[in-house]
């Protein structure tokens, strides 16, 4: 097997974010290396982690302190790292984030839904930090024989094709694909592109993310989870709406005041009540699209009140609900595609504002959401998507059976990639079915 050399300062701490990464193993007896390369993400929430770093008053202890302290005071030269190559799937058909093989002749397995990211001390050892974890697992690597790390065989997963230091987030279960080739990770020099914004609280993390199109000044999509930890209800609707001062291009209050349009949120006030703080993110104008108000107080609230109790209300589907991940969003194109048939995406009328307004804002023709349902205990995923003329009426239809489409067939619609981060053998089942019977739906 053709063996490829790397080389890797002594004391460089090497940060590894959510990636996959390579099989290696440590020469029997020296001891005095470990063969390892580092390539693209696997999944991992680095944000729930610890800082990393070494810790003094861990198991790699204060002689090893000692040791890391010497060496950094000195000009020392690089060492070889030897790689192999990929290491082969598990033969159970698990897919692993680590295993590690301990000269003890035990292993430890880590999956990657464990893992948040791994921090090595290069000729010393390695700190494991998993989710939601305030400490790492450490180990010597003079107690290990062999490190592997398995392909989790994802081919349109986002960390393929953004920067995990840029967009840190968008591993995460929720996240569409994001428009890559349009992005820009800073406000500056924006204008024409899209960026991704992350609002978060430090009591209740993400609140919900954002793709903004700042030539556009359209909301792309906003994705968030529900789940026990982040569904409290301790605070009234804040009504704190307000432009972003994160985008460099934001729709502000004029562009709505007196244009016949409401600011109808995406991810909506009822879904964030764990704080105010948490609750008056809800409110960035980033989070909106301008809506006709019987659309946005009829049947886009009725079908949020669903999905607040799909993830809520056990007896709202056939299975308990750990995570609903969702992604709410509008068409923002000209043109999209519904049965083979061409259609238009947005009305030709703007939401045009009163004196002093900034921008006319693309009025969506269709509004849409897609549902991920996880249950922990069967790990077990399900999906669906309701589809909605944007239109001028009264919710008449209480039958929202009628609104649901599969994902692939919304990603036909839209053109978005949907879910992307799931493993694709889950992504292919799940987007393809329409399973009315377990959202308790009928047509």
């Amino acid at each position: 097997m053709k063996k490829k050399i790397y080389m890797s300062p002594v004391v460089k701490m090497l940060d590894i974010k959510p990636q996959k990464l390579l099989a290696g193993s440590i020469p029997g007896s020296s001891g005095d290396s470990l063969d390892i390369t580092i390539e693209d993400p696997i999944p991992g929430d680095a944000g729930d982690a610890a800082v990393p770093g070494f810790d003094p008053f861990g198991p790699l202890n204060m002689f090893m302190t000692i040791i890391v302290l010497l060496m950094m005071s000195l000009s020392i030269s690089a060492q070889g790292i030897t790689t192999v190559e990929p290491a082969a799937p598990a033969p159970d058909g698990k897919t692993h984030g680590m295993k590690i093989y301990l000269k003890s002749e035990t292993t430890v397995e880590y999956d990657f839904d464990e893992l948040s990211h791994v921090t090595y001390l290069p000729g010393i050892g390695m700190k494991v930090y998993l989710k939601n974890a305030t400490t790492s697992v450490d180990y010597l690597f003079s107690q290990m024989t062999k490190i592997e790390y398995i392909e989790d065989a994802n081919a349109n997963a986002n960390w393929r094709v953004v920067s995990m230091t840029d967009y840190q987030e968008a591993w995460r279960l929720e996240y569409p694909q994001v428009s890559y080739t349009n992005l820009s990770p800073t406000k500056d020099g924006a204008e024409t592109k899209s960026q991704i914004i992350v609002k978060k609280t430090d009591d209740y993390g993400i609140t919900y993310s954002v793709e903004w199109d700042n030539a556009k000044v359209a909301n792309r999509w906003t994705c968030y989870q529900l789940h026990e930890g982040n569904t409290l209800s301790q605070t009234d609707r804040n009504d704190d709406f307000k432009a972003d001062p994160d985008v460099a291009v934001s729709a502000t209050l004029e562009d709505y005041r007196n244009s016949g349009f409401s600011r109808g949120h995406l991810c909506p006030s009822a879904d964030r009540q764990c704080s105010e703080e948490q609750n008056k993110q809800t409110f960035f104008l980033t989070n909106m699209q301008p809506q006709w108000q019987k659309h946005n107080g009829g049947l886009w609230k009725n079908l949020e009140d669903l999905v607040r109790n799909y993830a809520t209300d056990d007896g709202k589907t056939n299975a308990h609900c750990d995570t609903l991940y969702i992604v709410k969003a509008a068409t923002i194109t000209d043109k999209v595609t519904i049965n083979d048939t061409e259609e238009d995406g947005i009305y030709d009328q703007k939401c045009v504002g009163g004196d002093g307004h900034s921008h006319e804002l693309i009025v969506p023709k269709f509004f849409y959401m897609a549902l991920l349902h996880y249950n922990k205990v069967t790990d077990n995923y399900h999906a669906i998507a309701f589809w909605t003329l944007h239109e001028d009426a009264n919710d008449t239809n209480k039958n929202y059976g009628d609104y649901a489409i599969s994902i692939d067939e919304l990603e036909k619609r839209t053109g978005i990639d949907f879910f992307c981060n799931l493993p694709d053998e889950v992504e292919k089942q799940v987007e393809a079915e329409v399973d009315l019977d377990f959202w308790k739906l009928s047509k």
